[in-house]
């Protein structure tokens, strides 16, 4: 797999607390950079890592939507600052999919859901949960945003 990717493309990462558990997505071209309308244009190839206590997922060439990113970011805003009590990444690929919930808001503590798929609605899944907290929350929106910030979500005019 191409590994290197995390060192010379924008990445999000998310850790468990304990650091046993990593999710990872590294977002390295336009999967349509020619397209000539916005919705195909806003595709992005991503490389996606999941590490767990005895299983590792890599997964090379997931396109992932830049409006899907965009929108998520700002749900991820919300629920940072108390707004709201769950959030979903839920791509129109499934290759994979994140759930957020606060175990205790007070302490700030989350439970990550999710499962990553391959090939994308028929394949094999691995599902997982684990527990973070705010801060690696915090990480994960920054390094999102980083990755807008190198491919733009594309709107239509």
């Amino acid at each position: 797999m191409k590994n290197h990717y995390f060192s010379h493309f924008p990445f999000a990462e998310l850790r468990s607390q304990d650091g046993r558990a990593c999710f990872k997505i590294c977002s390295f071209k336009y999967a349509y950079p020619h397209a000539k309308d916005a919705v195909d244009a806003d595709w992005h190839r991503n490389y996606l890592n999941l590490s767990l206590p005895g299983f590792k997922s890599e997964v090379d060439e997931i396109i992932l939507n830049g409006i899907i990113l965009d929108y998520f970011i700002k749900e991820l805003q919300a629920f940072e600052a108390l707004h709201r009590d769950k959030v979903n990444l839920d791509p129109i690929e499934p290759y994979f999919w994140l759930g957020f919930s606060y175990i205790c808001k007070k302490s700030k503590t989350i439970k990550v859901k999710g499962y990553v798929q391959y090939p994308a609605g028929i394949g094999s899944v691995l599902n997982f949960d684990f527990q973070t907290d705010l801060p690696s929350i915090i990480k994960f929106r920054k390094g999102l945003e980083g990755i807008l910030s190198k491919f733009p979500a594309v709107y239509e005019d």
